[in-house]
């Protein structure tokens, strides 16, 4: 399917009478920033208009540092999938019992891109597709992973970064498709600003051989590459323990075991010692060319633990060896000292604030990645980035839907729970707090919900006129006050509200 003048001028002609259709919903009412927004009547949702912004248009002082902000444009880019057997079925008939049988195949597809600025625009670009996730596979609106033939650019994310596979989410769950948004907002100011990776991202359009498929959010795949989680990649048949990992806390650790012809990926448990931790495992995420490489994998991280929980609840301080395969005392004479020296602090710092802000509940359970770089020049060191799989978060989920008291510190996350009452580790991230609320980041976030429900109106109610069966039937996980919602911006005035008196609550904690 080429993207000629004569399709551009149909798909204009499309977007204008599905506007018309829709009651010109980009001409609403929005809110303004001192508004306290109603999520329980829809009749009071509009007071003021919002003027639509610019690409990239920040209404704060907002240092450069911090200076990141998506792209929100009523011209929506436009994914176009084309299967070369003409089949659909590869994007409705797989459930997730399929996927722990092994039996879903990439199918051989073509992919452009259109509606977009002409240097992102691609025209049938060979690639192969499947669609992803766990449980999300048993949803109508399944989510996707593309696979490119060779390296391309998606819509300039990642600073024009070339990469064979992206991701589209389909956000399902979430009525207010938002939440993975605001997620990676996060991770990408706060995680980004330090120096660590979190996915670019965008919202488009996506048709499935010439039928609309829905508003998705374009991400990158979760994997080690230059630019994305940057530790050494291993060489084919090294069989050295020298090299980068990239691994994920993960309670479906066992399936991924279990499936088929080794299609799974590695995995391994850890021992928490007398600690309360007992849940989950682990599954490896980069290459790994022998279980050797898994085997020093698991018990550098258990000994990791053991120093972290030695130094923090008995005051006994330890250290790796010289080839990280034993632990011996440390000249170390406190917990900071001794955990700094094998855990990097300032991802671990930003890590806790992004996920006390998002109340995700999903963080004793899975889609938590981590990594070490082992390599010649790596730091040796626990490292915490990638923030991924949101759309539970946000006082979503019934019982999470609290906006005050700790919720990190209190989830069994070794990672996270274990640090929690230390002072020296609190007094960090009430530093990069305050540097960040100082810098409107949070000010920032609030607006981008505000600017997604507007200028993405027209969109959203495409999207639920398509997948009307999300609003008529609800979603057996959520709140039973979500699932009253019949639209994108309801759902958007509870995100709003929720993290709006979330962000005063944990400034009341940690702000100066």
């Amino acid at each position: 399917m080429r993207i000629s003048k004569v399709f551009s001028i149909v798909l204009i002609l499309v977007t204008l009478v599905t506007a018309i259709a829709c009651g010109n919903t980009n001409d609403k009412a929005g809110v303004t920033s001192s508004d306290t927004l109603s999520v329980n009547n829809s009749s009071n949702v509009s007071s003021e208009p919002l003027s639509k912004p610019d690409n990239g248009t920040i209404d704060f002082n907002v240092p450069d540092k911090y200076s990141y902000y998506p792209v929100i444009s009523d011209k929506m880019p436009v994914i176009y999938i084309e299967s070369l057997n003409g089949s659909l079925g590869f994007a409705t008939q797989y459930r997730r019992e399929d996927k722990m049988a092994g039996s879903i195949d990439y199918t051989d597809a073509l992919i452009s891109v259109g509606n977009c600025d002409e240097e992102y625009i691609l025209n049938d670009v060979e690639a192969e597709v499947k669609v992803r996730g766990n449980y999300t596979l048993n949803y109508p609106k399944k989510p996707f992973r593309i696979k490119f033939s060779k390296k391309q650019n998606m819509l300039g994310l990642n600073g024009g970064e070339k990469y064979k596979n992206w991701v589209l989410l389909a956000d399902w769950k979430d009525l207010s498709m938002s939440n993975n948004t605001m997620a990676f907002y996060l991770g990408n100011v706060i995680l980004g600003s330090d120096g660590y990776y979190c996915t670019d991202f965008r919202n488009v359009e996506v048709y499935i051989n010439g039928e609309y498929w829905g508003v998705y959010l374009l991400a990158e795949q979760q994997e080690v590459k230059d630019g994305r989680m940057s530790v050494s990649e291993v060489e084919d048949g090294y069989l050295g323990n020298d090299i980068g990992y990239m691994f994920e806390y993960d309670s479906y650790y066992t399936e991924e075991r279990d499936m088929p012809d080794g299609q799974g990926d590695p995995t391994f448990e850890i021992s928490y010692g007398d600690s309360p931790y007992t849940q989950g495992g682990y599954t490896v995420k980069s290459d790994i060319n022998d279980q050797s490489q898994v085997e020093f994998l698991r018990n550098y991280l258990e000994k990791v633990f053991t120093i972290s929980y030695a130094a923090v609840v008995n005051d006994n301080f330890y250290e790796f060896n010289e080839d990280f395969s034993d632990i011996i005392p440390s000249k170390f004479t406190n917990a900071k000292e001794t955990v700094g020296n094998i855990i990097d602090l300032q991802s671990l710092v930003d890590t806790f604030i992004i996920n006390e802000v998002a109340c995700d509940s999903d963080i004793a359970w899975s889609s938590f990645y981590l990594s070490v770089d082992m390599s010649k020049d790596g730091s040796k060191k626990l490292i915490f980035e990638a923030p991924w799989d949101f759309d539970s978060a946000f006082g979503m989920k019934k019982n999470f839907t609290a906006t005050d008291g700790a919720f990190a510190a209190e989830k069994l996350n070794p990672w996270l729970g274990l640090f929690a009452k230390e002072e020296w580790f609190i007094d960090l991230v009430k530093e990069k707090w305050n540097e960040l609320y100082e810098a409107h980041v949070f000010d920032m976030a609030l607006k981008l919900v505000k600017d997604q429900k507007t200028v993405f109106e027209p969109h959203y109610a495409r999207n639920y006129a398509k997948w009307s069966e999300r609003i008529s039937q609800g979603n057996g996980e959520v709140t039973a006050e979500l699932n009253r919602y019949k639209t994108q911006g309801q759902a958007a005035d509870y995100l709003y509200n929720w993290l709006d008196k979330r962000i005063k609550y944990l400034n009341s904690v940690w702000g100066n």
